[in-house]
């Protein structure tokens, strides 16, 4: 019995080495990347590490995932059910929040939100127009936009709006503030910072910004991927935000009232 005990444990740790020997080596690949554009090295790598280390022992279930895709038809990859536990950590104890979500193609995302008990209203901006981001690039977004509009209509419980034009004229027009906002619209450099810049300037003291793809490297130079683009913004920003979790995703926190910045004073 108590060699059975001891073998036990012993195959535990064993266990623990080897994810945790993967988390190490995950971060420090990823760290390599992108280690050409930081400023703050050694406090990157150690939220890498930290953000690595939460993805890779507390992996979003099967179950969950599938629950998310069954209930809703969805045509084309997930992209988003890997972050449910992450964003379930940061989002489910911030009261009464209003969500806006820059790109959103099928959906998921923004009814996962629905789906959270403190979330309020949500406002999704997509201008379903064809792009060339991914290998597939076959989207009917037509199509996906009709079918995200009759998922959404189903949703009684929230108030939910998507609507249809590029994230510049949304911000041009908008009055509104939101306490999270999530931006996976267009990639390139020039369109991440002004997203992110109109998305500081609307976003609530202690909110929270997500930002995809962080880690994301389509253009054949590093500096014009949303990386490019995030990085100069926290930069800019940095007195003002807090940086939660770097992994395929950056989170930030708005600790502060950020400098307003007009979108006619941005310098591409």
């Amino acid at each position: 019995m108590f060699k059975k005990i001891i073998i036990f444990i012993l195959g535990g740790k064993q266990f623990f080495i080897v994810k945790f020997l993967s988390v190490l080596k995950n971060s420090i690949i990823n760290y390599i990347k992108i280690f050409p554009l930081i400023k703050r090295k050694f406090f990157f790598f150690i939220k890498m590490f930290q953000s690595q280390y939460f993805i890779t022992f507390h992996p979003v279930k099967y179950e969950e995932k599938k629950i998310i895709n069954s209930k809703n038809f969805f045509i084309y990859p997930d992209w988003f059910s890997n972050n449910i536990n992450v964003w379930k950590k940061f989002l489910i104890h911030i009261s009464n929040f209003n969500y806006l979500e820059i790109g959103t193609f099928e959906g998921r995302s923004a009814i996962f939100v629905s789906e959270l008990n403190n979330c309020e209203k949500i406002v999704c901006v997509d201008p379903y127009v064809d792009y060339n981001e991914v290998e597939q690039n076959d989207f009917n977004m037509s199509d996906v936009y009709e079918s995200v509009n009759q998922k959404f209509k189903q949703i009684k419980n929230k108030d939910i709006k998507l609507i249809k034009e590029t994230s510049d004229n949304f911000f041009l027009k908008n009055k509104e503030s939101f306490k999270v906002i999530y931006i996976d619209g267009y990639h390139k450099y020039e369109n991440v910072k002004r997203d992110f810049i109109n998305a500081m300037n609307c976003l609530d003291d202690g909110g929270i910004l997500i930002c995809d793809d962080f880690l994301w490297f389509f253009y054949e130079k590093i500096e014009q991927n949303p990386i490019g683009a995030i990085l100069e913004c926290y930069e800019n920003y940095k007195k003002d935000l807090e940086i939660l979790f770097i992994h395929h995703q950056i989170i930030f926190k708005k600790l502060n009232p950020a400098l307003h910045i007009s979108s006619n004073d941005i310098k591409l």
